[in-house]
């Protein structure tokens, strides 16, 4: 009786790897379209077959030699492209600004805290100039060196949106963070990644920020 039920199955089990096959082609293709021209059709739902099918679009574009990370980062544009409205909406005293120790300079004598490295505003990097102009704004600022600080300062502060400043992988990561702790988050990736010396488009962070950062270097 059970055999007559293996030809059924395995009838089910190609007709659902021919479904997820065509979705993940069909997700990929929408993945580099949206890379490629930063338009994003049906985010929510493409949102939802990427994380669905992380796995399976790598896969597919390592076959092809694509870089994968490509996915990550339309990953992180959908992400900011569903927040952008509520992070834009709230007072910049209910917001936070998680800035990466990395973008220090290399001579920083800051100390590390438990809430962060405390800047001292030595003027060695932009960062203090940056710290001290956004805070008067009315931002909690923290720069941190790892997640477990950030999730320490949101359980301790309740920020009702974040802007998070990283690498890809980081700031990925931090929005799945934030995305788990019901909080509206915006991802700004670094021009220049890496552990020291790294470089932040200040065009793109005034913009998200409504500051006036005009003597901080564009480097």
């Amino acid at each position: 009786m059970l055999e007559s039920f293996y030809p059924i199955i395995g009838q089910i089990v190609v007709y659902l790897f021919a479904i997820l096959l065509v979705a993940t082609i069909i997700i990929a293709i929408l993945v580099v379209y949206s890379f490629k021209t930063e338009a994003f059709p049906f985010p929510n739902v493409m949102l939802s077959g990427i994380l669905f099918l992380e796995g399976s679009i790598k896969a597919f574009f390592r076959l092809l030699n694509v870089d994968d990370s490509i996915a990550d980062n339309v990953v992180i544009q959908l992400k900011n492209k569903i927040s952008l409205k509520q992070f834009e909406n709230l007072p910049f005293n209910k917001k936070a600004i998680f800035l990466p120790q990395c973008l220090r300079s290399i001579d920083c004598p800051a100390k590390l805290s438990p809430e962060g490295i405390q800047c001292i505003n030595c003027g060695q990097c932009d960062i203090g100039g940056a710290k001290k102009i956004l805070e008067g704004m009315g931002y909690m600022v923290f720069i941190v060196p790892g997640s477990s600080f950030i999730k320490r300062m949101v359980r301790k502060y309740k920020p009702e949106a974040i802007l998070g400043v990283g690498c890809v992988p980081e700031v990925k990561g931090g929005l799945d963070l934030c995305h788990r702790f019901g909080v509206p988050a915006i991802g700004l990736v670094l021009d220049r990644d890496g552990c020291v010396s790294t470089s932040l488009n200040w065009d793109a962070f005034c913009d998200l920020t409504k500051a006036d950062i005009t003597r901080l270097s564009r480097s």
